[in-house]
């Protein structure tokens, strides 16, 4: 076979030079647009984006023995002047020790962007490490680039090049935007369903992509599964890494993380399901919990194109805020990592209330994250304040007085700080964006969450599960209780698929795009619904 390296890989040392300084790539401080809750890194796994190629980690030349782009590559956390770029190098990805079949040292990458598909305008470029320690993934924060516009990049190691991609800055603080498109998505368990969801997010050519949580799932091969895990329940960092790997290698998911940058949190199963905080799902060992926590976390962050250090330990501060010009405000919230246990001692999610629900004390957010939230809400000045979460915060009233207490009914104390918040701060046009449930719904939260004829504070969109089905024995329960709920003008429970939002400074349009069936590649894809929500209007209108 002839020599596979990429015509661009060769750079003299002065054209390599000339490209970085095109692109005026700045050291990864935190910079404008950002107020992420953890200071940003400059050398995210290894990746230091000024390092010059006269000094690579190993030579640029080394040839490694097969593609080891297998895993794609992302963009993630836009900001006006910039975005980071993710890959990770994994010739053999589901290689059961989770490290992907590279060797154990660093391996150098190189990377570009341009301004057009074709690679003709080179803005940025540079060589990052990638190191076994981060299982040979990059985080790459470019910066200096133009607010408000698409770019391209690629990445190149060992002989290879890897897919270009697409990404997008964020526009200019405070800036008009005329028009957004966001794609919102969630729940996408591989043993559900394939991922013809995110080929049509693709298709769809958002500015971003809003990932809910569950990314992937930790449970072990489950009985008539569309597509069998290829291992046991994910329990240690190697564990995590193939499950990662595995999730990554699949085509539609590849498609939609080149379509443009993405802003993700987690929920439950990137760990264990329905974990509280230290506590996990069923028993009492903290400690052992803890360290899986830790290995979770640590995968987690290798595998996504977000701008954060690297966790230490089981901690991993992951809530933030990113912003849209002046047409959003994002704030990114994390409901388990500091979550008070789910009430009432339940192992599942439904129960009858008992008296600690109406603890003043309990918690989904945390107190600082809290208080960090509602100090964003007060001056929040976008025309859209949007919060990215993972559990229902609309009262979902069921028979028997029962509630899912591992949603904000478990913890209606903490949910009522979050409206008075939003009542205080007088955000006027709020939407919550929310995932977990596997189902698509449109909620309208009120002054008194649990009563309709009080003021709507918010509009609350639920994003069906990508592949991730809801419970089949509960589907017809869930659509006779649901039917005519003033809280929920719409629930649809059987079809998987996203939510398609076209914003603007006047209205904010969510189409319900559902998948006809997932146990098939390739099914077809419509929009069920569309809802409207007028700025300065409180409420929905179906369209």
């Amino acid at each position: 076979m002839g020599d596979t390296r990429p015509p661009w890989l060769p750079l003299s040392r002065r054209a390599f030079l000339g490209v970085l300084g095109a692109g005026a790539v700045a050291a990864c401080t935190g910079g404008s647009g950002s107020s992420s809750s953890a200071p940003s890194s400059t050398e995210a796994g290894g990746a230091t984006p000024s390092r010059p190629p006269s000094a690579p980690p190993t030579s640029a030349a080394a040839r490694l023995g097969a593609d080891p782009f297998t895993l794609g590559v992302a963009s993630g956390d836009p900001l006006p002047d910039g975005v980071v770029l993710w890959t990770r190098l994994a010739p053999e990805p589901l290689a059961p020790d989770g490290a992907g079949g590279m060797p154990a040292r660093d391996v150098a990458v190189r990377w570009q962007v341009a301004a057009d598909e074709a690679f003709a305008s080179v803005v940025a470029g540079g060589e990052v490490a990638a190191s076994p320690d981060a299982a040979h993934s990059v985080h790459v924060d470019v910066r200096g680039l133009e607010p408000g516009r698409p770019y391209w990049y690629r990445f190149a190691a060992g002989g290879f090049e890897s897919p270009v991609a697409r990404t997008r800055t964020a526009p200019a603080a405070g800036a008009p935007v005329g028009r957004a498109r966001f794609a919102v998505a969630s729940c996408q368990s591989w043993q559900s369903g394939y991922y013809t969801a995110h080929a049509a997010i693709a298709a769809d050519e958002p500015d971003l992509v809003l990932h809910l949580g569950d990314y992937i799932y930790e449970g072990g091969v489950a009985t008539g599964a569309v597509r069998p895990h290829d291992g046991p329940e994910a329990a240690d960092l190697a564990g995590y890494r193939n499950r990662y790997a595995l999730y990554k290698g699949d085509a539609d998911l590849q498609a939609a993380h080149r379509s443009a940058p993405w802003i993700l949190t987690w929920d439950d199963h990137e760990v264990e399901n329905n974990y509280a905080g230290a506590s996990p799902e069923a028993g009492n060992d903290t400690e052992g919990f803890l360290r899986r926590r830790a290995d979770a976390y640590r995968a987690w962050w290798e595998h996504q194109p977000v701008r954060l250090p690297p966790p230490v330990g089981p901690d991993l501060a992951i809530h933030r805020r990113l912003g849209w010009g002046g047409l959003a405000d994002l704030f990114v919230l994390d409901t388990r990592q500091y979550r008070s246990v789910q009430p009432c001692g339940r192992d599942d999610d439904l129960g009858q209330p008992c008296p600690a629900v109406d603890d003043p004390a309990a918690t989904l957010l945390g107190a600082q994250q809290e208080a960090w939230l509602l100090a964003g809400l007060a001056d929040a000045d976008a025309t859209w304040t949007v919060l990215a979460q993972q559990v229902v915060m609309t009262p979902l009233l069921l028979p028997l007085g029962f509630r899912n207490l591992d949603q904000w009914d478990g913890y209606p104390a903490a949910r009522q700080r979050l409206v008075d918040g939003l009542v205080g701060a007088g955000v006027a046009d709020a939407v919550v964006l929310t995932g977990d449930i596997h189902a698509s719904g449109v909620g309208l939260l009120h002054r008194a969450p649990a009563d309709p004829a009080s003021p709507v504070v918010a509009v609350e969109l639920v994003a069906p599960g990508i592949a991730s089905a809801f419970p089949e024995g509960l589907a017809g329960l869930a659509e006779a209780t649901l039917a005519g709920n003033a809280l929920f003008p719409y629930v649809e429970v059987r079809r998987r698929g996203y939510l398609r939002c076209d914003v603007t400074p006047t209205a904010w349009r969510a189409d319900v795009r559902l998948v006809d069936r997932v146990d098939v590649p390739g099914a077809p894809v419509q929009t069920d619904a569309t809802f409207v929500v007028e700025a300065g209007v409180p409420g929905v209108t179906r369209a």
